[in-house]
C-alpha cells in the first residue's frame, strides 16, 4: 500500500493512506512512500527517494502531474514562510500540527501520485538495502541536538570562519543533517542550514561537546591505501601503511612516501616504477571497471572514463566501508544511551555514555572487521571533539 509520512520525526507519528490521514495507529499494509522517517524504523518499506537516488519530488515529477505539483509545492512553501516569520520552529513542532488538513490531503495524494510513477518507471537499485540502512543512521543523527557551545570561537576572532560560526548558531540549536547523495562516490554532504561539521577547522571543533560523557572517534588507518591492498588481495601491514612505505618501498620519509603514493594512486599516467611495480592497478580495473563504469563491492556504480575509474572505485569503497560500518554499530548501540554522533571521512564518532563502557571492546572489533578484512583501525577519546586523545584499548 502506497503511504506518505506527515513528518520525520519519531515523536510526530502521522500517514495518509486510503485518502485518510491516521495518527498514533499505523494501518496495516503500507509498503512504499517516498522517504524514510524515524517511526518507520523496523517497518518493510521501499522508498522512492532512493529508487531515484536523492533527486528532489520537483526534478523526478512527471510531466502530466508539474502543473499541479508546483501548485500545492508553492502552498506548502508558503505556509513554510508563514510559520518562520512567526517564529514557530519547525523541528520542535509536528509538520501536521501547523498545516491546515485539507492541504495535508491534497498533498498527500499529489506525493503518492508521483510515488506510484517513480516505482513503475524506475528500477530498484543493486545496493538498495546499503543505502536505505545508511539513510536510517542519518535520519537519527539528524534529530539529535549537538551539544555546540559558540563561546570558544571568540579566541579566534581573526579567522572570518569562526566568526560566521558563532554568527549563525550563536542563537539557534545546532544539528547535523547529512546528504546521503552528496557525491557520486558515496561521501556524504551536508544540507543546507546543517552544522558545517564536514569542513570545519580542526580547531573549532573544540565547540562541539558530548551530550553523554565523552566522544570516541574509530579511525582507519590509511583507508584508501588498505582499500587498494584489500582488492589486490594483498595482505594488510600491521603497522602505519605509509611508515610501512617509506621503509620499504620509497626509503623517504613518511610524509614524502604518502605524498608520492597519492600523487601515484590517482594519476594513471604516473611512470612511477616503484609505485607500478608494487602495486598494481590494471589488475584491479580489470575486475571492477567495465564499460564506462566502475562497480563496487557494495554494487555502488559510477559511470566514469579511464582516467578517473581508480579514483573512483577506491573512494566509493572506501566511504561505503566506512559507512557499512556505521550501520553495524548503530545496531549495536540500539537502546542503549551512547549513541553514532558524526561520521568524518573515514572516522566514525560516537557520543559515549560511561554506563555502556563494556561495548567499546566488541565496537572496535565491529569496526576493524570490514567487508575486505581487518583494517588497522585507531581510537581516540576526549571531552569536545578537537581535543580527542589516542586510548590503547
Amino acid at each position: 500500500m502506497l503511504f506518505q509520512t506527515l513528518d520525520d520525526k519519531s515523536e510526530c507519528v502521522g500517514v495518509y493512506s486510503n485518502g485518510d490521514l491516521q495518527f498514533n495507529d499505523m494501518p496495516k499494509g503500507l509498503s512504499r512512500t517516498w522517504s524514510y522517517s524515524n517511526f518507520l524504523e523496523g517497518m518493510d518499506v521501499e522508498y522512492a527517494s532512493i529508487y531515484v537516488l536523492g533527486k528532489s519530488l520537483d526534478e523526478v515529477c512527471p510531466s502530466h502531474l508539474l502543473n499541479q505539483w508546483e501548485a500545492v509545492s508553492n502552498r506548502l512553501k508558503a505556509f513554510i514562510r508563514a510559520n518562520n516569520l512567526a517564529k514557530v520552529n519547525i523541528v520542535d513542532n509536528c509538520f501536521f500540527d501547523l498545516t491546515p488538513k485539507r492541504f495535508l490531503l491534497e498533498y498527500c495524494d499529489m506525493r503518492n501520485q508521483i510515488c506510484e510513477w517513480i516505482f513503475e518507471k524506475y528500477e530498484r537499485p543493486q545496493n538498495y538495502t546499503h543505502l536505505a540502512n545508511i539513510q536510517e543512521v542519518l535520519s537519527d543523527i539528524k534529530y539529535r541536538k549537538v551539544n555546540f557551545d559558540p563561546k570558544p570561537l571568540t579566541n579566534f576572532w581573526g579567522d572570518n570562519k569562526a566568526k560566521v560560526l558563532y554568527r549563525t548558531f550563536k542563537d539557534r540549536d545546532a544539528y547535523c543533517n547529512y546528504n546521503l547523495f552528496g557525491s557520486k562516490t558515496g561521501r556524504l554532504a551536508l544540507h543546507k542550514g546543517s552544522l558545517p561539521i564536514m569542513n570545519m577547522k580542526k580547531e573549532h571543533r573544540v565547540c562541539i561537546k558530548p551530550n553523554n560523557d565523552f566522544f570516541i572517534e574509530l579511525d582507519y588507518n590509511a583507508a584508501e591505501a588498505r582499500t587498494l591492498l584489500a582488492l589486490m588481495g594483498k595482505d594488510q601491514p600491521k603497522e602505519d601503511i605509509h611508515d610501512y612505505n617509506a621503509k620499504n618501498l620509497y626509503h623517504s620519509s613518511r610524509d614524502d612516501a604518502k605524498k608520492r603514493f597519492f600523487a601515484w594512486l590517482y594519476n594513471p599516467n604516473s611512470d612511477d616504477l616503484i609505485s607500478n611495480g608494487h602495486y598494481d592497478r590494471d589488475s584491479i580495473l580489470g575486475s571492477y571497471f567495465l564499460y564506462g563504469s566502475v562497480e563496487n563491492i557494495f554494487k555502488r556504480k559510477i559511470k566514469c572514463d579511464d582516467y578517473h575509474a581508480l579514483n573512483y572505485l577506491i573512494q566509493s569503497t572506501s566511504a561505503d566501508l566506512v559507512l557499512d560500518r556505521m550501520v553495524q554499530i548503530y545496531k549495536l548501540l540500539k537502546g542503549r544511551k551512547s549513541y553514532v554522533a558524526f561520521t568524518l571521512h573515514d572516522s566514525i564518532i560516537l557520543d559515549f555514555a560511561s554506563e555502556d563502557k563494556e561495548l567499546i571492546k566488541p565496537i572496535i572489533e565491529e569496526y576493524r572487521n570490514t567487508k575486505l578484512g581487518n583494517f588497522m583501525t585507531s581510537v581516540s577519546a576526549g571531552k569536545d571533539l578537537y581535543n580527542l586523545n589516542k586510548i590503547n584499548i
